[in-house]
């Protein structure tokens, strides 16, 4: 290893940046294949996607399912998991990423300031962006949580609008409903994405409020719940008028036919569910525990399946990496990789990373070559 970063650490991580660019963020499939990178950049279920999920998948190809057209509407998806989650089939919007369900939400509103709760991904500047409207960043001087809307107003002036996350990507932050209602109190219409809701421990979700408040709008992601990132499955849930305005700017041209072979699956999942939230409610303290124990890095308190941690070591500790960037490509070289946060809105400088949580075995690894790393023992 030292042949590759020399021993001057500034100097050769230059080199080494050149030599071993950003990963893409999609390779083809026959290279994926053959990788043995154990990947803790993407915040999605641990347990890996149920064993009843791929079966019915191959099912539904083996029996010539996906040589119909998917359903726009989503009617057999939004009757099964309307029912599960509470609602009424016509208080669901089925689509296939959050970002885009996030933008043609925010459409079907008159154009006006929102305010977006950082850091957060960039995707929310650019939904909102998109869609026509002013991006205001909010957050707060005390913590990494969600500011309330009369704070939030005072320190960076009017919004309208709101979107925020629970938990927040990447701070894993949960919202409070007494928060939320702050700002369902006092703006036309508030987004919540809930992507990340069911991997997260002492959670409730907001769907609850729709029918009280018809400016909220909820995103889920099952995709992220079950694993299934490679199946695009995202949907919105909000009172029916605004789901009927909503529904004016987005046709579903983008729905999957999986959407609707999977949504029995998604419906009935109850144990995979409960087994997730068991893991996760002691793996993620374990992690974040851990992870503080390591030289250099300290982390903020996780309430879902991501870890931000910052890298930012001060000058009388002599560790065998000086920054972010070397470490994470060291962590590559190794066979991990990790998100680093690099030009994330709403953080002080790119001395940040985000890991998700893994199974435990993969978990030990990761924390094994971090502390090898760190002290040059690797």
């Amino acid at each position: 290893m030292s042949a590759i970063l020399g021993t001057d650490h500034r100097s050769s991580y230059r080199s080494t940046d050149s030599a071993l660019p950003e990963r893409p963020i999609s390779l083809p499939y026959e290279i994926r294949s053959e990788m043995t990178l154990l990947d803790f950049s993407n915040p999605i279920n641990p347990l890996g996607a149920p064993s009843s999920f791929i079966q019915q998948m191959h099912t539904a190809l083996v029996d010539g399912e996906l040589g119909y057209a998917p359903d726009r509407d989503g009617r057999e998806f939004r009757r099964i998991v309307s029912s599960a989650i509470g609602v009424t089939p016509d208080s669901i919007l089925l689509g296939s990423t959050p970002s885009q369900l996030m933008t043609y939400a925010a459409m079907a509103f008159e154009l006006t300031t929102v305010g977006v709760s950082t850091p957060c991904p960039a995707e929310y500047l650019s939904a909102m962006a998109n869609a026509g409207h002013n991006v205001k960043e909010i957050s707060s001087r005390v913590s990494s949580a969600t500011p309330d809307a009369y704070t939030a107003r005072e320190r960076f002036g009017e919004f309208e609008g709101a979107l925020l996350g629970s938990p927040s990507y990447p701070v894993s932050r949960l919202l409070s409903h007494n928060t939320l209602l702050h700002y369902l109190e006092t703006c036309n219409w508030v987004i919540v994405d809930e992507s990340n809701i069911e991997l997260s421990f002492g959670a409730e979700s907001c769907v609850k409020f729709v029918d009280r408040y018809p400016n909220l709008i909820v995103i889920r992601n099952p995709s992220v719940t079950f694993a299934m990132p490679g199946v695009p499955i995202s949907y919105i849930v909000a009172h029916p008028e605004t789901i009927a305005t909503i529904s004016q700017f987005y046709d579903g041209s983008d729905v999957n036919m999986f959407a609707e072979v999977l949504a029995g699956q998604m419906a009935s999942s109850y144990d995979y569910l409960e087994q997730t939230h068991e893991f996760l409610d002691a793996e993620i303290p374990w992690m974040q525990c851990h992870l503080s124990l390591i030289p250099g890095i300290t982390i903020t308190p996780a309430e879902g399946n991501f870890i931000m941690c910052r890298f930012n070591p001060s000058s009388d500790l002599r560790l065998a990496v000086s920054c972010v960037e070397e470490l994470v490509i060291r962590l590559q070289l190794a066979g991990f990789y990790v998100q680093h946060l690099r030009n994330t809105p709403g953080l002080c400088d790119d001395s940040y990373f985000s890991l998700s949580v893994r199974l435990r075995d993969d978990n030990q690894r990761l924390l094994i070559a971090l502390r090898s790393i760190v002290s040059g023992t690797r």
